[in-house]
């Protein structure tokens, strides 16, 4: 098994797929601050087609997917030292249908996964332009250049099954570090962000396999248009590379160059209720990326 394996992996480049792709995708906005105190609870809609994969480190060829997430989500912002901090929590549930080969001599295949994905914790730190403030001092708050650090770990808490090639969690660990910049120009922001994903191995790829992944770099570029509070257009685009990996201590030449292009639409439609349409596609992909996303987001706070 180990050695079909390996001639497999060949074609398959790693990038971080814990949870499902409306998850990880283009993000813009991220540096958005509230008051201390502030929660939001929130419910993410997301349908993926083509290459989708929720682990692209699978050993695939001619892959064409189809899958439906619903995301919960809760987010406090809370005072650390001084400045901001926000936490968030989010768990997926997933149903997808995927068909694929193996290997190149192989029959196609198909198969089907309902269930939960890995869950996701995170906590985003506003290093720079964003202090504690309580909601009266958060209405005179004008937002010029903000900078945060984020920490994000990705728990393998997702449905799992060794002697099944295609899962919906990825028994493995995933943490990460990202720094970001925000500066606003009038109505225009410009943000940057850089990252990078580091991986557990999983010791049970398709058996008793394990597979390690090298560090893969995320860096992402957005412009948005704030036309009134909470109406807001962003265009953004995403740049994977790195990642390589190894299988059962045999290392491959098989680094992951991903970019991906979204579209951001922010809707008020009630004082404490926000819309967010999302469409994202891959521009180039070597493995698990080269898909479109559908994404609807609600959000509520208090």
């Amino acid at each position: 098994m180990a050695a079909c394996l390996a001639a497999a992996l060949r074609l398959a480049a790693g990038v971080p797929g814990a949870t499902p792709a409306a998850a990880q995708d283009v993000e813009p906005r991220a540096l958005t601050a509230a008051p201390v105190g502030t929660n939001i609870v929130g419910l993410t809609f997301a349908h993926s087609w083509g290459a989708v994969l929720l682990d692209k480190t699978l050993p695939v060829e001619d892959l064409d997917g189809s899958t439906y997430s619903i995301i919960p989500s809760y987010t406090r912002f809370i005072n650390l030292f001084g400045t901001t901090g926000r936490v968030t929590a989010a768990v997926p549930y997933a149903t997808g249908d995927w068909e694929f080969q193996f290997r190149e001599d192989s029959l196609p295949a198909s198969t089907s996964r309902t269930g939960f994905g890995d869950g996701v914790v995170s906590m985003l730190v506003f290093l720079v332009g964003a202090p504690s403030m309580t909601p009266a001092q958060f209405r005179d708050y004008r937002r010029k250049t903000v900078v945060g650090f984020n920490l994000r770990v990705s728990v393998p808490i997702g449905q799992y099954d060794a002697d099944k090639l295609i899962n919906l969690g990825s028994n493995r660990w995933q943490v990460v570090p990202a720094l970001g910049l925000s500066h606003r120009m009038g109505k225009f922001t410009a943000e940057a962000y850089a990252g990078a994903w580091l991986f557990t191995k999983n010791t049970a790829l398709l058996g008793d396999n394990v597979l390690s992944q090298a560090p893969l770099f995320a860096f992402q570029l957005h412009l948005a248009y704030t036309f009134k509070p909470r109406l807001w257009l962003a265009l953004g685009a995403r740049r994977t590379a790195g990642g390589k990996t190894t299988l059962n201590g045999v290392h491959r030449d098989d680094p992951t160059e991903n970019t991906r292009l979204g579209l951001v639409l922010g809707l008020p439609i009630a004082s404490r209720h926000t819309v967010k349409l999302i469409g994202t596609t891959g521009l180039t992909a070597t493995a698990g990326t080269d898909f479109d996303t559908l994404i609807l987001q609600w959000f509520y706070a208090w």
